[in-house]
């Protein structure tokens, strides 16, 4: 992957000559925290989501943020639709999953991720649980899959109220006093602060534009009467009507995901300060994939390249030939017996070995400088998004991916209760690699104390979990489809979400070649399963 077209011939040569600034500030020590990370397994097989994260099928209520800190954070409003078929889409995929197996279709290889899956599926009684359907009312079945989604992923489902006349009373205040936007920055800055953290808008039409001149006007003009229809109508507008507004309240359950990153292998300085840098920041949304070495013309991509999982990728820039810009797995492995890096206990690892021996390898993504200008994820994380994203590629298309300029931090108010924080993520890896994607040199030791002095240096006060706090932070904002430093905060707290396991399960086809046509779909069939998508049995062999 390259950063752009016209810069691919240096950027060729900067990878090869590792042309990284403060390099000096690298190592090639071993880590040293024996804690296993990333996912373990033997060879580059297709493989299936084991975990219970939900699926939104609507691509506006889904955002993707990157920003200072190395994370990426998913953000998804829940519709109704998922909340009405979270129970019965688990038993679906259980079900599909298990045909598939006993007929033999597919070989399940290097881990028991499966049985993993299936034992919690069982303990938590989710069979009977999607049963209650048919005896329970709307609202009733409506708590328990809230409940369920609640309870099979802690700390990611948060209930978000709002008393909507109180925020328009907010917002009419600001608008009152506010000296008349003059140009789209100013603009956009009073159109997100009706829903601070919750509207993330970048342009405006025409038609919002005087929607908008209108409100200020009356605003100005002290004409309440006339001001909520419109306030409301423009909200709806801008927000993609994706927030319900019942009983004079906005009420919804938002999914909130956070993973390390790995970004572009080169820093920056900012402030005196070298730290990663974000390529490509900005506004990018997701495109099919029209050149490579797969099967193209989609969102969801799968390369013939082993080293990217035999997962999907999600392109957001073509740059070029058959390079694109792309959120992937690791696109590294590495080989564990006699690695120079990792640490030594990992060489007898077996944890859910179907052979019970230990694993040949692990894929670990470094948060930090690192790739060709993608943005890599633990490959179990990468799983994890696919499986939340719509089932179709046509439906992919166009989600929004917010890249922030590379000092600016991912500033966000998980709760909707006023509370802003810092993001960030308890994962603790940083590494390069050579060209023939081996890792051989360290940003800093696998502790939190040693990598966190190393990724935000001095502009943090260390401390336990929840109480590292910043000074003084920016935060990104977007104009057009441009990056720009945003508001300043002081005082805040980092929120560290806890790092999430790895749930993939490793198989072969039967009789088909991985990066075949047929290998192809079949491995991309098998992640789709949500209402309303209807799974094609012909392309999983089961007609």
């Amino acid at each position: 992957m390259i950063r752009k077209l016209a810069i691919a011939a240096s950027l060729t040569a900067l990878v090869l000559a590792f042309g990284v600034p403060q390099a000096d500030a690298l190592s090639r020590e071993r880590w040293t925290d024996p804690a296993p990370y990333g996912i373990f397994f033997n060879d580059y097989d297709p493989n299936f989501y084991t975990g219970f994260v939900p699926r939104v099928q609507e691509r506006d209520r889904i955002k993707v943020h990157l920003a200072r800190g190395n994370q990426l954070r998913l953000r998804m409003v829940l519709p109704e639709a998922t909340l009405d078929n979270y129970l019965t889409d688990l038993v679906a995929k259980h079900d599909l999953y298990k045909e598939v197996i006993d007929k033999e279709l597919i070989t399940l290889t290097s881990n028991t991720a499966w049985e993993d899956f299936q034992k919690r599926f069982e303990a938590e009684g989710l069979r009977a649980l999607a049963a209650q359907k048919a005896s329970l009312s709307a609202p009733e079945w409506r708590a328990l899959n809230v409940k369920t989604i609640d309870k099979l992923n802690p700390e990611r489902l948060y209930h978000i109220q709002k008393d909507f006349g109180a925020m328009t009373a907010s917002w009419t205040a600001l608008l009152k006093t506010s000296p008349e936007p003059t140009d789209l920055g100013a603009k956009l800055d009073l159109v997100n602060a009706l829903f601070q953290n919750r509207i993330f808008a970048y342009k405006l039409s025409p038609e919002q534009e005087t929607a908008l001149a209108e409100i200020i006007a009356l605003a100005k003009a002290d004409d309440g009467a006339a001001l909520g229809p419109k306030i409301e109508a423009f909200f709806h507008g801008v927000t993609d009507n994706i927030y319900a507004i019942r009983d004079g309240k906005i009420d919804y359950y938002e999914f909130t995901a956070i993973w390390a990153a790995g970004t572009y292998d080169k820093t920056t300085t900012v402030d005196g300060r070298t730290i990663p840098m974000i390529t490509t920041p900005g506004i990018w949304t997701f495109i099919p994939r029209k050149h490579g070495r797969g099967q193209i013309g989609m969102v969801d991509y799968v390369s013939s390249a082993g080293y990217y999982g035999i997962l999907p990728m999600f392109p957001y820039e073509y740059g070029g030939g058959i390079a694109y810009n792309s959120i992937h797995n690791t696109g590294i492995s590495n080989w564990i017996q006699g690695h120079p890096l990792v640490p030594k206990e990992w060489r007898t690892y077996n944890e859910g070995s179907r052979s019970g021996k230990a694993y040949n390898r692990v894929a670990l993504t470094s948060r930090g400088p690192v790739s060709h200008g993608c943005t890599r994820l633990n490959t179990g994380h990468l799983g994890t998004l696919r499986e939340m994203l719509p089932s179709t590629s046509a439906a992919m298309e166009g989600i929004v991916n917010y890249r922030n300029v590379s000092q600016c931090y991912d500033v966000f108010d998980r709760r909707g209760d006023g509370k802003n924080e810092i993001m960030g993520v308890q994962y603790y890896f940083a590494f390069r690699h050579t060209k023939s994607r081996v890792a051989n040199q360290i940003w800093s030791q696998n502790n939190r104390n040693d990598f966190y002095a190393w990724l935000y240096g001095d502009e943090m006060n260390y401390g336990p979990i929840g109480q590292v706090t910043f000074d003084e932070v920016c935060t990104g904002k977007f104009v057009g489809k441009k990056a720009r430093v945003g508001e300043t905060y002081k005082g805040l707290t980092l929120y560290e979400a806890p790092y999430e396991p790895e749930t993939l399960q490793f198989y072969k086809i039967k009789g088909v070649g991985n990066t075949t046509t047929k290998g192809y779909n079949f491995n991309r069939e098998l992640r789709r399963v949500g209402y309303p998508y209807t799974i094609d049995r012909k392309i999983l062999m089961l007609e």
